[in-house]
């Protein structure tokens, strides 16, 4: 039988560590840690939107009759791009506030850690 056996140093460490980062602090990771990920599903879901108002264009004519229809009234073209390019500007706008957030907490956790460290006098740089 294998026996898990730590040495002081890994049992003081461990200790430590959950000393040194409180229920706060973990739940601030978990916070930022969730915002970070989700920020990506939120980048996909407005990608993925606004190729699908693509396909729904494109579904109901063929190729030839969508260029035709471009040929003949330019401004339903630029009226697509445009509403196109609003979905994925604010995905991305949706984005960089997730991701803005996500390193927002990280900072706020860090300052306080190394603040605590400070007292303890154990340097985190």
């Amino acid at each position: 039988m294998a026996q898990n056996i730590k040495t002081n140093s890994e049992v003081i460490m461990a200790e430590s560590n959950d000393e040194f980062f409180t229920p706060k602090h973990k739940r601030l990771g978990r916070i930022s840690a969730t915002a970070n990920n989700f920020a990506w599903i939120v980048l996909v879901f407005f990608i993925l939107q606004a190729f699908s108002q693509y396909l729904n264009f494109t579904s109901h004519q063929s190729y030839q009759a969508s260029i035709e229809m471009f040929k003949e009234n330019p401004e339903f073209a630029l009226n697509l791009f445009l509403n196109m390019i609003d979905i994925l500007l604010k995905g991305v706008v949706y984005w960089l506030t997730l991701k803005g957030v996500s390193l927002g907490l990280n900072m706020i956790m860090e300052t306080d850690l190394n603040y605590r460290g400070r007292l303890h006098g154990v340097k985190n740089e």
